[in-house]
């Protein structure tokens, strides 16, 4: 980056010699130019005003002289007047018009045409907007009344050919145009002699900073100059020069000093190293014996979310065993009964009705708890069996989200919050439901204990999709959400809510490792204070054919 601004600040360096001739250069320029313009631009507007003043004039001398032909009617005697004008150079139209007191009317009474200038047609419907002079590209026209004892007899309109001015202009601009160029060229070499006596005794110095630099004999000295500045840098140099002499010696006093120094420096710097290396040897045993019981907790966190559901799945199983039991506890006391009575000769029809009527109310009872029970442990084996396994294999995605519910049933009946599902019910996918599996009871558990405070009642919303290949998870409830500063540590090992409560910390870092390592996927998480917290998981899989 300082090579690059150092070629920058190189590639805009100019000589001082070519900065004068420009500086006046350029004033010269803009000097000239500026009176130029200026000159020509007034020039033009004077020209202008003349111009204008003229045909005025012009106009009203020849409507004057047409009063009489108008006053009697004779506008053949009027052309043979206006014929007169060829001896005007800048006259190429006129036109008379007659104002008739009878009719009100304007007519067309007589003209003149200079010679090889073609007619123009009358400008009867113009003749009230050319009163002022209104100049075109080569001509100027101008409309006069003409009036007698103060009435009105009726218009002269002129048209004024601009030839000739432009061509007085044209000389103008060619003369100015000389004058600036001999007036550059008197500046330009104005601007060589000024130059040459600022830079030749600068190029001269410029020669003596080159030599003491690259012999490296700072013994030279600059000579003094006719110029105050130039004298004054010449002065600098040579002080400049004197005080860098004296420090080389200083230096190369100080180089032996060095010499000496550095010797003892790396004595001490061996020394320090052959410590430091002991220390990192130390220190990287350290960090593998962490690692392996950082390796040992997460395994052991596993065990213990295992044996949370072992325990629930017991206490959830006991319950349909238990009424199974009564049941059959039951049945065998009314069998003895039956049986007595039948050993007596005592049993009676009635008797006999109500023992068959209770008997098979009794095997429902055990029937429908016994097959309960089956499938809790059905299902409790289906999870157990993917949480310790880390195989691929093709499995339905809702039924696969009901059975870790159903697996953590004990711990969400103690509870009054609701768990929502939301999956294609014939999504069928190819993965491995052991991690998928742990990160999922992960996730509701932490929701459990840290989302929702004690009399808090929430909601857990779980929705599946695919897309493009990936199985995108999110899971989302409602509790009192995160800081900022928790978010970003979230899935660090050891970070918990419930220090000194029995968090471990582990529960957010195994699931980041499931999905990273295990799933080789991608978790991110949004939240703020009081507005819940939402997971974002996308996992990559293949979707089978749901099976009919």
């Amino acid at each position: 980056m300082a090579e690059s601004k150092s070629l920058n600040k190189t590639s805009s360096i100019s000589s001082i010699k070519s900065n004068i001739i420009n500086m006046v250069l350029f004033i010269s320029v803009v000097a000239l130019l500026l009176a130029f313009v200026s000159n020509g631009y007034f020039e033009f507007k004077q020209q202008k005003s003349t111009l204008a003043s003229q045909a005025v004039s012009y106009s009203d001398i020849i409507g004057f002289s047409a009063t009489s032909n108008l006053i009697f009617n004779d506008p053949s005697a009027e052309n043979a007047r206006l014929s007169n004008l060829n001896l005007v150079d800048n006259i190429d139209n006129i036109h008379i018009y007659r104002f008739d007191k009878t009719s009100e009317q304007i007519e067309f009474f007589a003209s003149y045409n200079k010679k090889n200038v073609p007619p123009i047609p009358t400008k009867i419907n113009q003749l009230g907007e050319l009163l002022e002079p209104e100049f075109s590209d080569k001509h100027l026209e101008i409309v006069r009344n003409i009036q007698f004892e103060e009435q009105q007899l009726g218009f002269i309109y002129a048209r004024f050919t601009l030839d000739k001015q432009y061509q007085q202009l044209w000389n103008s601009l060619y003369l100015k145009f000389t004058v600036l160029v001999l007036s550059l060229l008197t500046a330009w070499v104005l601007a060589l002699r000024l130059q040459k006596s600022i830079t030749d005794p600068i190029s001269e110095l410029v020669k003596l900073f080159k030599f003491a630099s690259k012999e490296k004999d700072y013994s030279v000295r600059a000579p003094k100059q006719s110029l105050i500045e130039l004298n004054g840098l010449s002065s600098s140099f040579n002080t400049l020069l004197d005080r860098f002499q004296s420090y080389m010696d200083k230096q190369a006093q100080s180089e032996l000093e060095i010499r000496k120094l550095n010797q003892n420096l790396e004595d001490k710097v061996n020394q320090r190293t052959d410590a430091l290396k002991d220390a990192n040897n130390e220190l990287l045993t350290t960090l593998e014996t962490l690692h392996k019981y950082q390796n040992q907790l997460v395994e052991n966190e596993k065990m213990a979310s295992l044996g949370d559901m072992v325990a629930g799945i017991a206490h959830e199983v006991n319950t349909p065993i238990g009424l199974g039991v009564t049941a059959s506890t039951l049945m065998n006391d009314r069998l003895h009964e039956v049986k007595h009575a039948l050993d007596n000769k005592k049993l009676t029809a009635k008797q006999l009705e109500k023992f068959l009527t209770e008997g098979e109310e009794n095997l429902n009872i055990i029937y429908r708890n016994l097959n309960r029970a089956a499938e809790l442990i059905s299902s409790f084996k289906q999870v157990a069996v993917d949480q310790s396994n880390e195989n691929s294999r093709s499995f339905k995605v809702l039924d696969f989200l009901n059975d870790v519910l159903l697996s953590l049933r004990p711990k969400i009946k103690a509870t009054p919050h609701t768990i929502n599902l939301s999956c294609d019910e014939n999504l069928v996918i190819e993965s491995k439901p052991g991690p998928l599996n742990q990160i999922l009871i992960n996730l509701i558990m932490n929701s459990i204990i840290h989302a929702f405070p004690q009399g808090r009642v929430g909601t857990i919303d779980i929705s599946v999709a695919v897309s493009s290949g990936y199985l995108k998870l999110t899971f989302k409830d409602d509790g009192i959400g995160v800081d900022d500063n928790m978010k970003k540590r979230i899935f660090d090992p050891f970070v918990t809510t419930k220090r000194g409560e029995g968090g471990s910390g582990l529960g957010m870092h195994l699931v980041y490792n499931l999905v990273t390592q295990a799933l080789n996927g991608s978790i991110h998480i949004e939240s703020e204070e009081d507005k819940g917290v939402l997971f974002k998981i996308e996992i990559p899989v293949n979707v089978k054919k749901s099976p009919k």
